[in-house]
């Protein structure tokens, strides 16, 4: 280094580059390693030169028009706290001075640092591309793949809700609150939907968990964990409670629905059937059987609900009228078609209330199952066997882990019992209204 000389802003400003040189550094002699470079071109900025590792190494601090010689100062209104206005070259010069002493590299560390703006730059512009919306569609992609019967439905039900609150949609997810949820879900219930709310915040509440997981969830796609999510804005929103349906169908209209069953043709009359001496089973899962499935005494139905990744096998017993109605369906891999075409629950519920018509007051093709269950409890079958016939109420640690019987004797003693009550007296006269049948 030259000679050096106590810097002023009069003296930096008159600092010249001498004739026949490219440039000139002037070396400030109160502090350490600053000085001012000047080109020929007339180009003028601060510099700091210091040893390390056995080399020199020099960096650029900045021009003197923006950095001050000495650091400017202001005084905060409100705490009365002195507070740096701007940065002074020589208090910069001594800030990199302190780094070389302990040994860093002041060039390398302005590089990572610059290095790291880039990073948490990127990061940034991602978590903004990681909206609730995206994070949705992706738990939604994840239902799917894994064959959740509900993902159709978790699309449909989070769409709706999203395309109805635009800026929570395209909100960060982990930026999401509960009064963002809150807003969108009370306009639902003052829209007088009693089911909606309910399964927006059940869906929403899994998609978010599911990426609050990732981290520690191998089976979780590592995709989930690009979204940041460490808390859960549905977790404290009031779950809706669900409106148990006590209006189960009486023995009485049961034996009406059998006998409008007996005397019903076609797949119509098959179909309701097989509904009701298999024990009133979920629709959408009777509908779903593979022909693989049909066994000689027995059907294995798919229970997909819950959080299970697999779903859970449901072997139900076949009585002789049972196997005779099955004997009309011939579709596979789908046994239930029409024109080789899946029947769906829609259809079902169609077909079943078109036949019955108004001989069950209010029928709807829902208190077939649980008046089923009713009438077997009050027949003397205890509720672990009703369990075992539904697949209702089977996702305890004893169910999964331990209890391996497959209750099949229980569950066909359980059905005789049934159809022994559907025949036991007449129903009244009865009026067979055939139902249009299209899948």
């Amino acid at each position: 280094m030259g000679k050096r000389e106590n810097f002023t802003a009069g003296r930096v400003a008159e600092f010249t580059c001498p004739a026949g040189k490219h440039q000139a550094i002037y070396w400030d002699g109160k502090q350490p390693g600053l000085g001012l470079r000047v080109t020929a071109k007339g180009a003028r900025a601060y510099v700091f030169q210091a040893w390390i590792d056995g080399g020199s190494v020099r960096v650029t601090i900045g021009h003197p028009d923006v950095w001050p010689l000495e650091t400017i100062w202001t005084t905060d209104r409100e705490t009365g706290q002195r507070v740096e206005l701007q940065r002074g070259a020589r208090q910069e010069a001594a800030r990199l001075k302190a780094l070389v002493d302990s040994g860093v590299n002041p060039a390398e560390h302005r590089r990572e640092q610059a290095a790291e703006k880039v990073r948490r730059k990127a990061a940034a512009d991602s978590l903004k591309e990681k909206t609730v919306a995206a994070l949705c569609t992706a738990y939604i992609d994840l239902l799917k793949q894994r064959k959740k019967v509900d993902a159709r439905d978790a699309e449909l039900t989070l769409q709706r809700f999203l395309a109805a609150n635009e800026a929570l949609a395209a909100k960060p997810a982990h930026a999401a609150t509960s009064a963002d949820f809150v807003t969108g879900l009370r306009k639902l219930h003052e829209d007088g939907k009693v089911r909606e709310p309910g399964k927006v915040r059940s869906y929403a509440h899994a998609a978010f968990r599911t990426a609050m997981m990732a981290a520690t969830d191998p089976e979780i796609p590592v995709k989930f964990e690009a979204f940041r999510v460490t808390a859960n804005p549905l977790a404290t929103i009031r779950a809706t409670p669900a409106r148990a349906d006590k209006r189960p169908l009486s023995a009485g209209e049961l034996r009406t629905f059998w006998r409008i069953a007996q005397a019903a043709e076609g797949t119509t009359g098959a179909l309701m059937k097989l509904h009701i001496l298999t024990g009133g089973q979920r629709i959408a899962q009777l509908l779903r059987l593979q022909r693989e499935d049909v066994h000689a005494d027995y059907i294995v139905l798919r229970d997909p609900k819950g959080r299970r990744t697999e779903a859970r096998r449901h072997p139900v017993p076949l009585l002789d009228d049972a196997k005779t109605a099955l004997k009309t369906f011939a579709g596979a891999p789908m046994v239930f078609t029409v024109d080789g075409k899946a029947i769906s629950p829609a259809v079902l519920y169609r077909m079943e209330s078109e036949a019955i018509g108004d001989q069950i007051e209010d029928f709807e093709p829902k208190r077939l199952r649980s008046g089923i269950e009713t009438a077997l409890a009050s027949l003397g079958i205890g509720r672990e066997i009703r369990a075992q016939v539904q697949s209702h109420g089977l996702g305890g640690v004893q169910d999964r882990h331990y209890d391996d019987h497959d209750y099949m004797g229980e569950k066909r003693a359980a059905l005789q019992a049934l159809i022994d009550l559907l025949n036991s007296h007449p129903a009244a006269k009865v009026t067979v209204i055939k139902a249009r049948v299209k899948a």
